[in-house]
């Protein structure tokens, strides 16, 4: 009787502690994207042919390029990136990024018959972000469609910084260069 006793209050005392520690990552669905999701995919099918790929292969690589053609002026703008009066622009940037990476893992999951009901606000460490919930991508059969959804959201990002590259190149010190710099910072 000790032995389930001294089982029961660990069983308990581990019980508290999630309870405790999902305090810092609350989520608040805000609604049901599924309806959304169902009418745009006949227009984004073109992204998951060879079209597709070979689109954005082609901007990532010239994004690169750039970057690396601008390599001094990259590091010399990252000494700033925690600068008080870019903090403002780094999150918004963030959020931005980290919403078009979910609905890219949102994107895939529906392209390929999942279905995504969630879509939220989670508080990280009391840091609002935006999430989706794509576990239906868990019962598809084809472990590639599986892995696609999971690598989507970072697939999406990293297209979005070589986008942010150009806008990055092509303008001046201010806002929008600032921006664009956060946000290739981020992805």
């Amino acid at each position: 009787s000790e032995q389930f006793f001294e089982r029961y209050r660990q069983r308990k005392e581990r019980e508290l502690k999630s309870k405790l520690m999902a305090i810092m990552f609350i989520r608040i669905p805000l609604f049901d994207p599924d309806r959304v999701l169902r009418h745009v995919l006949p227009f984004t099918k073109w992204m998951f042919s060879w079209i597709g790929a070979l689109l954005w292969f082609g901007v990532v690589s010239l994004g690169i390029k750039v970057a690396i053609d601008n390599s001094d002026r990259v590091l010399e703008q990252a000494e700033g990136v925690l600068a008080p009066d870019n903090l403002l622009l780094l999150y918004l940037g963030m959020v931005f990024i980290k919403s078009l990476h979910e609905i890219g893992h949102a994107l895939v999951c529906r392209h390929y018959g999942g279905e995504v009901h969630t879509l939220g606000v989670m508080l990280l460490v009391f840091t609002p972000l935006p999430y989706m919930d794509a576990t239906s991508s868990w019962s598809f059969r084809s472990r590639w469609h599986r892995a696609f959804v999971g690598g989507a959201g970072m697939i999406t990002e990293i297209f979005i910084a070589a986008l942010a590259v150009f806008v990055w190149a092509a303008t001046g010190t201010g806002v929008v260069h600032s921006v664009a710099y956060n946000m290739m910072f981020v992805a």
